[in-house]
């Protein structure tokens, strides 16, 4: 076996993927979104490898898919046609392999003493190149062709464009040879400077695994989860197009609404990105604040058409605490102070547009004055602790909600504490007394206002102070991860978090209390999401219960359907009581917290 031929086999071999099939399938139709696309770099159409149900894609890479446009524009854009001395190869009926190598798809066939490898990867955002690499082990000289079947009809009614030459050699005994193919969207094929070289492709890619390692070896459960978040990161990464003008990452590559940058899932994103990339945690950051208005507010979602920008509301105040990751990982004072100014804008534009009464407790809301967006704003869409709200008019752009969200004003509290913090490693320390001093009006206005001493749980309260909404949800606990409760008011909460009856369900902690009559298998009305569920076990550990925050972060990773088992995707929401995945697969943020558990997790593991 040649050294080329022996190394494309390791590859396949370690470090790839546990979960390499996750990348494999073929679509029925141009729309059907069931089947997961690879990507790199922040390509905006990836592919997949075929599988044995499809012998006629053998060689073949499915796709792509276009992700702005939610479509597969061909079953197989190239295809390779080989013949050896004059006889055409079925690929199907060789010795094959298909795998995921980090950063790659490959497929590699023995077929009559050649052995063939096709491996596609991305040279840049712009460029899909697949390398072909034939090795003979016949004891003769061999006549061999490869040759590319294109779907003309595919690059007809796309931006696509593929070179794709033929090779037609003689390959003696022992000998290599190699061909190239390119698919390009938007640009020409040509040599550019912001191509990455292989060794650069390597390195950054075993740089990716190196930081996702959680310890244990690859076939373990949370190895498995951390390689499969990781790949879903990537695979959702989208780089500058249109109006989104830095790299970003889609919420879901499998719902073709998707398309865009949403404001609360990028603080997510950047969060776990920082761990193992944390320039491209940078630009997701960016790639929201970038749009920020004239009084400060940052939209809900913004897209490569601005037209379909949503600047109806806004999202909850996490970007502060996604720039403090990013500084854990990576400090970078040249960040922080391009950052500092505009995380002041948008923290006051929270007191200036929601704070219809201006007693220091914000509300969500809306621009338009439509209690729908006001209920997006919260980001929990229906909950139900919104099912009795009206809205309340400030000015002409700025609608309040008639309760005070206890999850928005513990969010603001720890924004408050992170600025101050920001403003001491900027040398700014009269900003860093003000936002200390205002974190300790507001962290005691909401221990005192908005903690039920009866129920013993956090809650949104009408505007007047006159009464609380008492439909129990994540935001129950949301103070605890931001620091906002004292010790006794975190063992009330903790008590409710560990009730069977309440939120320890089969997978735990729902969108409501299991004990509540709207208790469903609904969107946010009893659905487990994984974002709301870290927050909860991160708020426990926060206070010391490790073991609860052990036993609640096994359950999860026990009892949520697919989570680490190689191939299957991460849901965007979970059943409370089956663990049956929901609505969206390779969803990004179920991806970004799950990561941050499975790398945080082992550390307080018995």
């Amino acid at each position: 076996m040649s050294k080329t031929w022996l190394l494309l086999a390791l590859a396949a071999a370690s470090p790839a993927l546990a979960d390499g099939s996750l990348y494999a399938g073929v679509p029925e139709t141009p729309e059907d979104r069931s089947v997961a696309a690879f990507s790199d770099l922040g390509a905006w159409f990836g592919f997949t490898l075929p599988t044995s149900e499809r012998p006629d894609l053998a060689g073949a890479f499915v796709g792509p898919l276009l992700f702005d446009e939610g479509t597969w524009v061909s079953e197989a854009l190239l295809r390779p046609v080989v013949t050896i001395d004059g006889e055409k190869i079925d690929l199907a009926a060789a010795k094959t392999v298909y795998e995921s190598p980090p950063g790659r798809l490959l497929q590699m066939f023995d077929v009559e003493g050649m052995r063939l490898a096709f491996d596609l990867f991305f040279e840049h955002a712009a460029q899909a190149t697949i390398h072909v690499h034939a090795y003979s082990s016949s004891k003769k000289s061999r006549d061999l062709r490869i040759e590319w079947q294109v779907d003309a009809d595919a690059l007809a009614r796309s931006d696509l464009r593929v070179s794709a030459p033929a090779l037609r050699e003689q390959i003696g005994p022992r000998e290599s040879r190699y061909a190239v193919a390119a698919i390009a969207l938007g640009s020409p094929i040509e040599k550019t400077d912001r191509r990455e070289s292989r060794n650069a492709r390597r390195d950054r890619w075993n740089g990716y695994f190196r930081r996702v390692a959680t310890g244990e070896r690859r076939d373990h459960p949370r190895q498995v989860l951390a390689q499969k978040a990781l790949m879903t990161l990537v695979s959702n990464w989208r780089s500058p197009r249109g109006n989104l003008t830095h790299d970003g990452l889609f919420p879901s590559t499998a719902v073709s609404y998707f398309n865009g940058f949403w404001a609360w899932d990028s603080w997510k994103h950047a969060a776990a990105i920082a761990r193992f990339d944390t320039e491209l945690a940078k630009q997701q950051v960016r790639a929201m604040y970038s749009h920020q208005n004239e009084r400060g507010m940052v939209p809900d979602v913004v897209y490569v058409d601005p037209a379909e920008d949503n600047w109806r509301d806004s999202k909850p105040p996490l970007s502060a605490w996604a720039v403090n990751e990013i500084l854990e990982h990576g400090r970078d004072n040249g960040f922080l102070g391009e950052m500092y100014p505009q995380i002041v804008r948008y923290h006051e534009w929270w007191y200036r547009d929601r704070d219809h009464d201006g007693d220091g407790l914000a509300e969500y809301g809306s621009t338009d004055g439509t209690l729908v967006a006001a209920r997006w704003e919260s980001g929990m869409d229906n909950a139900v602790r919104f099912d009795g709200t009206s809205l309340l008019k400030n000015d002409d752009e700025a609608w309040s909600m008639d309760q005070e969200s206890v999850d928005l004003n513990a969010y603001l509290y720890l924004e408050k504490m992170l600025l101050s913090e920001f403003a001491e490693l900027l040398g700014k320390e009269d900003d860093a007394s003000r936002w200390k001093n205002e974190a300790a009006t507001l962290v005691g206005k909401i221990r005192a206002e908005m903690f039920d001493t009866k129920r013993g749980w956090f809650s949104d309260i009408a505007i007047d102070g006159s009464r609380f909404i008492e439909d129990e949800g994540p935001e129950g606990w949301i103070p605890l991860w931001a620091g906002v409760a004292t010790d006794e008011q975190a063992g009330s909460v903790r008590k409710r978090m560990l009730d069977p009856h309440k939120f320890r369900t089969v997978v735990p902690l729902p969108t409501v209390s299991r004990d509540h009559p709207e208790f469903s298998d609904g969107y946010w009305r009893g659905l487990v999401w994984i974002d709301q569920v870290w927050f909860g076990i991160e708020g426990l550990r926060r206070y010391g219960h490790e073991e609860d925050a052990r036993v609640l972060a096994d359950q999860l990773l026990e009892n949520l359907d697919g989570a680490t088992t190689p191939g299957k995707p991460l849901r965007e929401n979970y059943h409370p009581l089956t663990g049956e995945g929901r609505n969206a697969a390779h969803f990004s943020w179920t991806a970004a917290h799950l990561l941050m558990l499975a790398l945080d997790y082992p550390k307080t593991a018995k």
